[in-house]
């Protein structure tokens, strides 16, 4: 017998959304089925970028509803989106230049041991997380010290360490040559493949 379960992982209804008086989402619906990838396409000022910060909480919504998995959510901050499975990857990279990529990847939730971080721990999990995304960097180099494409794919890879289910990517080309595009392109077919909805 089919299964006629429904695969839709997000569900926006009427979602609305206004800066002043300029109303930038006008009861905007939406649905991303798992393991599916969704563009949204449109002028800049056409509101893709707030539609998306308001699914990962960075904005919360005058009006309307979002469902993950059929369950009705409200994020009033990231933490929450991510708690729920929702992770984003911002155009505007937002980093500890000074820091190590694998510090950056693991701050505000490092692994610890005896309460102690457990340097050994996160430089592992970072690199079985690079090697699974075939992200060829060294997890001890000063982030800063690497290109801006570079660390847009471990921007990507810390959204991955998240376990997202559902993944925002916010013009995730702009920065990258055309051998990084297909390197990319890849990242998101294996994740689309694994039943990530994009």
């Amino acid at each position: 017998m089919e299964d006629k379960r429904d695969d839709t992982i997000l569900s926006i209804r009427g979602m609305s959304k206004s800066f002043g008086r300029n109303r930038v989402l006008d009861h905007i619906n939406l649905d991303v089925k798992k393991g599916t990838v969704m563009g949204l396409m449109g002028e800049n000022g056409a509101g893709k970028s707030t539609l998306m910060k308001c699914l990962f909480g960075v904005y919360v919504e005058d009006a309307g509803e979002i469902k993950i998995d059929g369950k009705p959510v409200r994020f009033t901050n990231p933490k929450q989106a991510l708690d729920n499975g929702v992770a984003m990857v911002h155009q505007e990279l937002n980093q500890v230049l000074r820091r190590s990529v694998m510090e950056n990847l693991w701050l505000g939730r490092f692994i610890k041991k005896g309460g102690f971080i457990d340097d050994k721990k996160c430089y592992e999990e970072t690199k079985k997380i690079f090697e699974d995304l075939d992200i060829d960097v060294d997890p001890k180099t000063i982030i800063g010290e690497l290109s801006v494409s570079q660390r847009q794919m471990v921007e990507i890879a810390k959204a991955v360490s998240y376990d997202a289910k559902i993944l925002v990517l916010d013009e995730p080309t702009s920065s990258l040559t055309k051998e990084e595009v297909g390197h990319l392109f890849r990242i998101i077919n294996r994740l689309r493949d694994r039943g990530v909805g994009m």
